[in-house]
């Protein structure tokens, strides 16, 4: 498990994705630590292909062929429909990723999420929502 991985994520949502103005983006994971199915390690996304700025941690387990983990980078972005992306100081909520190894190991594929958050429609009318979700996939370098 410990090494680096390069892959890439998308949204699921069409409108958003084509906003983003990439097919995919790309990022790489490097993992640094791994003992009896848990690891941890880095992150960085590809800002060419509208990735997150900055380097960003990873935690997760390993159970069978199944892998999930949590995604935290250092800056909020938001993205807007008319693709515009801006970096607010905040920290960015954490990311979801849940996934299945191919049969040889070198490979997973899977879906991630944002969890359930609040918005307010008029400033005051809680809503709740996804930020986005979507899928991923990495191999083994």
């Amino acid at each position: 498990m410990t090494g680096t991985w390069l892959g890439y994520y998308k949204y699921d949502n069409e409108k958003l994705q084509k906003a983003y103005g990439f097919d995919k983006t790309y990022f790489t994971i490097t993992i640094n630590s791994f003992d009896k199915g848990f690891f941890q390690g880095i992150v960085v996304d590809d800002v060419k292909s509208g990735g997150m700025e900055g380097t960003g941690k990873i935690i997760g387990q390993i159970e069978d062929d199944r892998i999930s983990f949590k995604k935290f980078m250092p800056k909020k972005s938001q993205i807007y429909l008319n693709g515009e992306k801006k970096y607010l100081d905040k920290k960015h909520p954490a990311l979801y990723y849940t996934g299945i190894f191919s049969k040889d190991k070198k490979e997973i594929s899977g879906e991630w999420k944002f969890k359930i958050t609040l918005g307010f429609l008029f400033g005051f009318i809680p809503i709740p929502y996804r930020p986005g979700k979507g899928t991923w996939n990495m191999a083994l370098q």
